[in-house]
């Protein structure tokens, strides 16, 4: 497949040093992670999630783990946190794709359509992760529209090592080991990951099982260089969505047989320079992330693989004070695809080429007022070709009386190509990204900023085309535009021991949103959106006793057309999550959390005229025991009240949340 590769001129840009804190730590959450900051230094809202509180958390996954920390949502089609999509500051539909997540440096965002494969991320493997809230498309491009989460895997160092295993509700299990170590300027670790979850509903079994092992060496008097290798097996089952009255009558039943699902294998394989000199720093970023998936729906069955590589380059010149940064992203991703429905086979063969020069500066112009701004262009091609034909829907031979095979007469002698559903042709695109942010601290526990934000997203391969049984209108749509948004945000951070408070005001303008129109069968750009809000934190901690509240607050509506002042389904215009811990004996905590959202439109009604979606409240409770580096046990409830829900709906489907699970575990450090 032959690859052309555009290169735009270099514009001014943006890689910043975003901080956050979980909310009182400093992290950094910038490109170039040899910088730090003082959150309060930082114009943006972010929140970081560091290893004591993975720990502590005893989360199963990394939704579950940032619904109770970040207070981000998700929706799941199989009642379980283990899957289900990200959803940030007004996002309904498709909102995974407006969110870039990020694993050492490397995007794990898929070309197509498809979701993260949370499986593949166990949270023994993490040090720590960051939620920036907002539009970041300078520092990372694509799909960074309304928010960013960045995975920071564990690298070794410190000698020391771990088994550890989990039992809970619905057949779920967990097991997992890890050993990390030094020798000399080398260190490195490697862990193994075993899970398996029946589920609460029927025919909705998980499995994974995963490795990982990094290898890093510091060399010369600021250098270092990390590779990592992390690989694995999972297994998913699709329960369906159920009818109002089934899920009325029975939320545990599946719509499905059990001969639904996906399996696929997966690899990743990342490396990060970092080096200091006397005139800066630069950064060389580079990964590569490969999975195969088969799959299989109701009459449809399917071979997808994916390939995706990236490099980013980045040079800082300058000090803390006063710099500027360079940066060119490029990324290739392939898919080749092989399905069949019935008599109908199709393959296809998609790839894209993206490249993005960016440039970031940030000026201290008094002791208290910080200017930061930039600009980001960015390129994209894309080539595809499907290929789908019939193929003979009768025997090639027939058996006559004396048992003989005969040729089949209407045995046809080729396959017949489909020729509306054929296709061979690329499609170019071009966006851009701007950040302007000016930052005010007028004394050590208080700062405030006020920033604007032009975001862009590319459509997805399947968006652009049709090449897995889903026939569109126009299988290659050239028409079909990136979608844009302008961000205007202002915010505030307080932080003074035992408080911590942070609040922000967003108002986010999409032109050209993408979205599916029934009517014309093709994803179009549908117009206009607005979505306006706030996010909301507040959190206290003497010692031993603790508490706090996160909130977003927003509203999503159509901003013009056929759907004007109409509200975007799959948006709650609230959800809060809340926690409150008690620590009466070192190493011994109790703790409490409660997450609640409002009502929602149902997926695809974007008339408003479906029975909403009603709002619901969870309750857990945690107790945790630990003592020293060696040895900690757990013991938690999710759902305590077995509260019956529904996670997502689809056009009058209903997919059911997860009733009361009990979970318990132990952890044995050497």
């Amino acid at each position: 497949m032959s690859i052309r590769l555009q290169i735009a001129a270099l514009l001014v840009a943006v890689v910043p040093v975003f901080a956050g804190t979980n909310r009182a730590i400093v992290v950094s959450a910038s490109r170039l992670d040899s910088l730090s900051a003082d959150v309060l230094d930082v114009a943006s809202d972010v929140t970081v999630i560091d290893r004591e509180s993975i720990e502590r958390s005893q989360s199963q996954s990394v939704p579950d783990l940032l619904r109770q920390k970040a207070n981000v949502r998700f929706r799941s089609t199989t009642g379980k946190s283990m899957g289900g999509e990200l959803a940030m500051r007004g996002f309904g539909e498709n909102s995974g794709l407006r969110v870039l997540v990020i694993v050492d440096g490397h995007k794990m965002n898929r070309p197509d359509m498809g979701g993260i494969d949370w499986q593949q991320l166990p949270l023994d493997d993490i040090e720590s992760i960051e939620v920036l809230r907002g539009g970041h498309g300078v520092l990372y491009g694509n799909h960074a529209v309304s928010g960013v989460v960045k995975i920071t895997t564990r690298k070794g160092g410190e000698p020391s090592g771990f088994v550890k295993a989990t039992l809970g509700g619905f057949g779920y299990e967990e097991y997992s080991a890890r050993v990390s170590g030094a020798a000399g300027a080398f260190f490195g670790d490697v862990g193994v990951n075993d899970q398996r979850d029946e589920g609460y509903r029927e025919n909705s079994l998980s499995w994974s099982k995963n490795a990982n092992a990094s290898i890093g060496v510091d060399f010369g008097e600021a250098d270092s260089l990390v590779f990592r290798l992390a690989g694995g097996q999972n297994h998913v089952q699709f329960p369906g969505p159920l009818s109002y009255e089934q899920y009325l009558e029975d939320p545990m039943q599946s719509a499905n047989d059990g001969t639904e699902y996906s399996d696929t294998d997966n690899a990743r394989i990342t490396a990060l320079w970092d080096g200091g000199r006397e005139w800066g720093d630069l950064q060389l970023e580079a990964g590569l992330n490969w999975r195969d998936t088969d799959w299989r729906l109701a009459t449809r069955n399917g071979q997808n693989e994916q390939l995706g590589f990236s490099s980013t380059p980045i040079v800082k010149f300058g000090g803390d004070d006063t710099f500027v940064s360079l940066g060119l992203e490029l990324r290739y991703d392939m898919l080749d695809f092989i399905g069949q429905e019935g008599s109908t086979v199709n393959t296809a063969e998609m790839a894209r080429v993206t490249t993005g020069p960016f440039v970031w500066a940030e000026k201290d112009l008094t002791d208290s007022f910080t200017l930061s701004g930039g600009a980001r262009y960015e390129y994209a091609w894309t080539e595809g070709k499907n290929v789908e034909y019939t193929t003979a829907s009768v025997e090639e031979f027939l058996q006559n009386p004396w048992g003989i095979l005969i040729p089949n007469p209407d045995y046809p002698a080729s396959p017949e190509l489909n020729e509306e559903a054929s296709f061979e042709g690329d499609v170019e695109k071009d966006g851009w990204a701007a950040d302007l942010a000016l930052n005010w601290r007028p004394v050590d526990e208080y700062g405030f900023w006020i920033g604007y934000d032009r975001v862009y997203r590319y459509p997805a391969l399947d968006e652009t085309a049709s090449y897995q049984g889903y026939p569109l209108a126009d299988p290659l749509n050239k028409n079909l535009d990136p979608e844009t948004g302008n961000n205007i945000e202002v915010g505030t951070k307080y932080i003074s021991a035992p408080w911590t408070a942070s609040a922000s005001l967003f108002c986010l303008m999409m032109e050209d949103e993408i979205g599916y129109d029934e009517v014309e069968n093709l994803n179009m750009n549908i117009g206009d959106t607005l979505r306006y809000g706030s996010d909301l934190f507040v959190g206290y901690d003497s010692g031993w006793f603790g508490a706090s509240v996160g909130a977003e607050l927003v509203r999503a509506e159509f901003d013009g057309g056929e759907h004007d002042g109409g509200t975007v389904p799959l948006v709650p215009k609230a959800h809060a999550s809340t926690a409150a811990w008690l620590e009466p004996a070192e190493g011994f905590r109790l703790t409490g959390m409660y997450t609640w959202q409002s009502s929602q439109y149902q997926g695809g009604d974007f008339d408003n005229e479906l029975p909403k979606l009603d709002a619901y409240g969870l309750l857990g409770l945690r107790i945790d025991y630990v003592m020293g580096k060696r040895f900690s046990v757990f013991a938690k409830i999710d759902n305590l009240l077995d509260k019956q829900y529904v996670d997502s709906a689809y056009y009058g489907g209903y997919y059911p949340g997860s009733g009361r699970a009990a979970y318990g575990g132990i952890k044995v450090g050497f």
